[in-house]
């Protein structure tokens, strides 16, 4: 088995736009030509392409941003990029479900095409190998977002402000009846409705589901006709029981193929493995904490790792880190109550999450502990950030307890740091906010 380049695999019809150009020409443009995202190509060397997404417009709309204002003027991902030369099983090594896709470039280095994942996997089709195997197996996300049918369109849109939450099942009572995604996202910013309607007057209805027992083949048929980005996954009884996103499905199904096939060709052990380790680590990491909605500990660990692999390998901008810890929480938790306790923790990590740029990281280390990546962030800025989030935590005022405080630790990634110096760094300098009195900022020292 012949093993394919990029340039055998990859998109060239690719949808993109000038860094210069407004957030509305991008949203006509994705409305267009019916695309959740868009290259944006920029003059920077340093950041010649990014990924504008639904969920980065969802999350602007939500911040009331000026959709009027250059793309340049907000903060959206980077993409890297890959010669079209490229044996396949280097792409493997750059991009996952989670990094979503890879500009790719010809022998003069301009944009050609574009490589999503599921373009690199699904160029070898073991189907025929899965016809027995349930997608009920293999559900993931049985954390779907919910709203109810009379709620405004504006509140149920900003459910889907993180890339985890790309869809919102809308109820009636305790039935649900329809479905909003951000594909419709770009279609209500592309024809101006009105978002202070109901959702009712939005949603795709009625809700096309698959049958928990329907085979994984079904499943890739299903998904492949009605070119849907999830599944909604249904019970024998008809409730709906989770979903598996396409990512996530392929990712799966290639898990299952990578161990019929392993050893059997040479030129597929490299791809065999990348493909096994994608597989075993989203299998094996959860990375919502289900009480305050944002990452776990197991996935800070996982972006931490990438970014600094990121800033080696490409020797682009470095990053900060920021520990929080909220003040005497325990003295919450024993006089109000953990019920109490647990409103807080939410409520400070809604708020924060509000304050954060879309391509930072914040995740729950433990307890009342929190840490936050802020990619290319110098110490300074980042220690301006933990200055403005300290300030809006304390300004909160919750029913019965009234205020609370935040101890912040900051510190920059530097050329002799390890994955484990930074955060050691950054969490003494949290204690040592703690030690001088709480509620406030410390700097890591170097």
């Amino acid at each position: 088995m012949k093993t394919p380049k990029v340039k055998d695999i990859a998109q060239q019809n690719v949808i993109k736009i000038d860094d210069h150009e407004s957030i509305a020409s991008a949203i006509a443009l994705m409305y267009q030509e019916n695309h959740r995202n868009i290259i944006v190509v920029s003059d920077n060397i340093h950041h010649r392409f990014g990924l504008l997404t639904a969920n980065d417009l969802i999350r602007l709309r939500m911040a009331h941003v000026d959709f009027s204002q250059p793309i340049s003027s907000i903060k959206y991902d980077k993409i890297f990029s890959i010669s079209e030369d490229s044996e396949l099983e280097h792409v493997l090594e750059e991009v996952s479900h989670e990094v979503e896709c890879l500009c790719v470039t010809d022998t003069q280095d301009q944009l050609s095409g574009v490589v999503f994942y599921s373009d690199i996997i699904s160029s070898i089709d073991p189907r025929m190998l899965l016809e027995k195997r349930a997608i009920g197996e293999i559900i993931l996300n049985q954390h779907l977002k919910k709203a109810q049918v009379t709620d405004s369109t504006l509140n149920v849109i900003g459910l889907m402000d993180h890339q985890l939450n790309d869809c919102v099942l809308i109820y009636q009572g305790d039935q649900p009846t329809g479905i909003i995604t951000t594909k419709d996202v770009i279609r209500l910013f592309g024809e101006h409705e009105n978002l202070s309607l109901p959702i009712s007057d939005f949603m795709s209805h009625p809700i096309e589901t698959i049958s928990y027992d329907s085979s994984i083949k079904a499943s890739l048929d299903f998904i492949k006709a009605k070119n849907f980005k999830r599944l909604i996954v249904k019970d024998r009884d008809g409730y709906i029981v989770g979903q598996i996103t396409q990512g996530e499905l392929i990712t799966r199904v290639y898990s299952r193929w990578s161990d019929m096939v392993r050893s059997n060709d040479a030129q597929l052990k490299e791809m065999n493995k990348a493909l096994q380790v994608r597989a075993s680590k989203y299998e094996e990491l959860s990375v919502i904490d289900h009480l305050t909605g944002i990452y776990n500990r197991a996935k800070f660990e996982l972006e931490l790792s990438k970014e600094i692999d990121r800033v080696k390998r490409y020797h682009s901008e470095s990053f900060s880190v920021i520990f929080f810890d909220v003040d005497h929480f325990k003295s919450v938790n024993d006089n109000f109550g953990h019920a109490v306790g647990d409103i807080v923790l939410q409520q400070i990590c809604q708020t924060v999450s509000k304050h954060l740029r879309f391509s930072d990281i914040l995740a729950r280390w433990g307890g009342e502990e929190f840490v936050a990546i802020l990619p290319s962030t110098t110490l300074d800025n980042a220690c301006e950030v933990a200055e403005k989030l300290r300030y809006t935590v304390n300004e909160l005022a919750f029913d019965g307890v009234g205020q609370v405080s935040c101890s912040f630790g900051v510190g920059h990634f530097e050329p002799a740091d390890t994955f484990h110096s930074v955060i050691l760094r950054v969490d003494k300098a949290m204690y040592q906010a703690k030690a001088n009195g709480r509620n406030r900022v410390e700097r890591a020292q170097s």
